[in-house]
């Protein structure tokens, strides 16, 4: 075993026993150790660049710190307690505070000894940086989520990177400019000449109505779109509120109607038909007017399949405060609607922002084929590496988990 083998194995019997001042003195020693061994990479440390070469590589030599992390067999729950934050003490701080440093976010000890029980600056800044790289609330609070992801085994985390290892692997974009919509991250990010341009916040599709993985293409915009809405949301959402609200069409500003375009017939919700709704020759369905302000928004990103999914704006815009934010039938809402779509118009068109504001400003729908179509992959990385580090992420649909399991079926 090695001398880094041994530091970390030292370091977890020190988080089991917390006994012993002499554990606390050998657990300082240890920590020296750590930051003399040649090759440790943090938890928290960045390669650079950051291509999916160099993340499969970085992730890759995290996977062999956390298994050695592994190998003392020990890994103690922390233990329920109330919040934590600045100021508080509690037996569970020196115990959160080595586990943090087992983890790389708290780098050194200086305001404070291991076995303080006084909640510091330190552990409150070293709290922030673990909840970033976890997609957790970083507001430095020790509470019910943050002790859950700081649970987690090192081997457990070890074999989460070998799944998305496999995944990154299979992440081959064509072309140097595409948009990214990572699931469990909650995030879109637009790429050009390989280098990241715009980020921002999405919404995806609630455990029920998952969101897939999936390469499809962008290939134009609607602005101020109308909704034409699926026959699994109508049978889901609406069919059961038409009984007991006689309103509801209304309150929510859907129609029920038949036939297309200038054919359009629009009917009253007490003519709805459930022989006759989404069934049939000359079908009723439920329809959205043109809107900047609907339930799409006032701009959708269509694309060219394989599923009935696309990119659009969203008149809740509050959702995106929420750190987790699984609450669409499958669709993916972005943060910054109107961000992306001028970036696209100036990578297919060469507009300027101030064109397409032309049409954000008006109240009809427009719809905008881009000549030059841009790629959008759909991915489920559940662990990955940005400027904060390792990050990973909840198995939002529980792919990790079938996936970890076929693994040690073939082991």
């Amino acid at each position: 075993m090695n001398r880094l083998v041994k530091t970390f194995a030292l370091l977890l019997i020190a988080s089991h026993t917390y006994a012993e001042a002499e554990t606390y003195a050998l657990l300082d020693s240890g920590i020296e150790q750590i930051t003399e061994s040649a090759g440790a990479m943090s938890l928290t440390e960045t390669p650079e660049p950051q291509g999916i070469e160099k993340q499969i590589l970085a992730l890759e030599e995290h996977k062999i710190r956390l298994e050695q992390l592994s190998l003392a067999n020990q890994w103690p729950s922390l233990l329920k307690t109330k919040l934590l934050r600045f100021g508080d003490e509690s037996t569970v701080i020196p115990k959160l505070r080595t586990r943090l440093m087992l983890l790389g976010d708290l780098d050194e000890l200086v305001h404070c000894e291991l076995d303080d029980p006084l909640f510091g600056i330190d552990l409150h800044n070293a709290l922030i940086k673990f909840q970033k790289r976890h997609g957790l609330k970083a507001d430095g609070i020790y509470g019910p989520a943050t002790r859950r992801e700081l649970n987690v085994s090192p081997s457990s985390r070890a074999l989460q990177i070998t799944v998305n290892i496999d995944r990154l692997k299979s992440f081959n974009p064509v072309s140097d400019r595409y948009i990214q919509v990572n699931i469990p991250e909650y995030r879109l990010r637009l790429f050009e000449h390989g280098a990241e341009i715009l980020s921002m916040k999405t919404i995806v599709g609630k455990k029920k109505r998952k969101t897939p993985v999936f390469n499809t293409t962008v290939n134009r915009l609607v602005i101020n779109p109308s909704w034409h809405v699926p026959k699994s949301i109508a049978y889901k959402d609406i069919v059961p509120e038409l009984e007991s609200d006689p309103e509801y069409l209304k309150k929510m500003n859907l129609k029920l109607v038949t036939g297309w375009g200038n054919s359009k017939t629009i009917l009253s919700q007490d003519q709805v038909d459930l022989d006759k709704l989404y069934k049939g020759e000359n079908y009723q369905r439920f329809w959205e007017p043109p809107s900047n302000n609907g339930t799409l928004g006032s701009v959708k990103f269509l694309t060219t399949g394989p599923y009935s999914v696309y990119l659009h704006d969203t008149s809740a815009k509050r959702l995106f405060e929420k750190e987790t934010r699984a609450f669409s039938s499958g669709c993916i809402r972005v943060e910054k609607p109107r961000s992306l779509a001028n970036e696209l118009m100036r990578m297919t068109h060469g507009w300027e922002k101030e064109k397409l504001d032309t049409y954000f400003n008006d109240t009809e729908r427009k719809t905008i084929n881009m000549p030059d179509t841009i790629d959008l992959h759909v991915t489920y990385w559940t662990a990955f590496i940005d400027e904060n580090g390792l990050n990973f992420r909840r198995d939002l649909y529980k792919k990790d988990r079938w996936e970890i399991a076929q693994l040690k079926q073939t082991e």
